[in-house]
């Protein structure tokens, strides 16, 4: 079982993405973030993100081996990231971040243990990577 202070970050996170979202208008969703980001990718990234690790640990429950992560994952989501419509990515992010805190709460605690062991604490401690994102876009709109 997961800590009640991870739990209830990835939820406060996964809130205030929803609020977020919520307030977002298809404008909003091409303002640059620096680079080439924008708020419709960090949101991309945030849902490509947090379902990776969803899928990860079903694999862990499962029995099998926690996957690697991928260094190339981001540069290839923004080799594509035109493709992603900006009327929908920002609730595929929020339903990806649900589904994530849904799964981290379903761990046993061996299982918690094993990722935190490992250095994979990242994938159930959601918050601090949604927070990085959430505050980014906030910015981004003054």
């Amino acid at each position: 079982m997961v800590s009640d202070s991870i739990a209830a970050g990835n939820s406060e996170s996964s809130e205030r993405l929803s609020a977020l979202v919520a307030g977002l208008g298809t404008d909003d969703m091409h303002r640059s973030l620096g680079g080439s980001w924008t708020v419709g990718f960090a949101l991309a990234h945030l849902a490509f993100w947090d379902a990776r690790q969803v899928a990860a640990l079903q694999r862990m429950a499962r029995g099998e081996a926690f996957p690697s992560e991928d260094l190339a994952t981001n540069a290839a989501l923004e080799a594509i990231a035109a493709a992603f419509d900006p009327d929908t990515i920002g609730q595929a992010a929020v339903s990806a971040a649900l589904q994530l805190d849904a799964a981290v709460e379903a761990l046993t605690s061996e299982q918690v243990n094993a990722l935190v062991n490992s250095g994979k604490s990242y994938a159930i401690d959601r918050a601090p990577h949604r927070e990085e994102h959430i505050r980014q876009i906030e910015a981004a709109l003054g």
